[in-house]
């Protein structure tokens, strides 16, 4: 004997609530509710199905994030290139990196007193002073003056612990404006180490270098 909606229902409950068929009160209407037609029913509610889609869904937004973190690096990695040739993108201020030198001329063999002078062209803080002295004993200085602030606190500075091969010699200095100037004094000892000459010219140059206000 065919089953009715009725012995369905009472079968299973749940299943039929969920199917719809538990929301009418009126059980006497009869339709087609055999075992097979409830099978299908539950077939085409398959809940795998909802599960595929939401896997479906991460796999889109889990490529999704994949292609931004890409994206990011590779704008990461651009503006990385970009600094080496833009520094100051980006920042109200432009600053480099500059050198600013004094210089005095000596007559070599001929003992005498050292003293110049000079203001930048540009705001300056310098944290490396390079002496070109040929070698230790050539020139001692006992005034380094930046600004309003003396560099030597007291003694003479031979002008050699200073040059370009000098490793590990840090200065604190302030910052130099172009209404401040620099000065350096000292005394040069008349020696004319070779493959210079008494009698010879010599420009003697005290450079400093360091992050300055760029000129633009």
């Amino acid at each position: 004997m065919r089953p009715t909606s009725s012995d369905l229902v009472m079968r299973d409950p749940a299943a039929a609530a969920i199917l719809g068929v538990l929301g009418s009160p009126d059980f006497g209407v009869e339709g087609d509710y055999s075992l097979a037609h409830l099978s299908q029913k539950l077939a085409g509610r398959d809940i795998g199905h909802g599960m595929d889609r939401n896997a479906s869904v991460l796999d889109a937004d889990a490529r999704h994030l994949r292609m931004s973190s890409r994206e990011l690096e590779r704008a990461r990695k651009t503006e990385e290139r970009l600094e080496l040739l833009y520094p100051n993108h980006g920042s109200d201020e432009h600053i480099g990196r500059y050198a600013f030198s004094l210089n005095y001329p000596l007559v070599l063999g001929a003992e005498e007193a050292i003293n110049m002078t000079n203001n930048p062209l540009t705001d300056i803080r310098p944290d490396r002073l390079i002496f070109n002295a040929p070698c230790y004993g050539f020139a001692l200085i006992n005034v380094i003056q930046a600004g309003n602030l003396s560099i030597l606190v007291g003694g003479f500075e031979d002008a050699a612990n200073y040059t370009q091969v000098a490793v590990n010699v840090h200065v604190s200095m302030p910052l130099i404006t172009t209404s401040n100037r620099a000065q350096i004094g000292g005394t040069y000892s008349g020696l004319a180490p070779a493959p210079y000459t008494a009698g010879g010219n010599f420009l003697f140059t005290a450079t400093f270098q360091g992050p300055a206000r760029m000129t633009i």
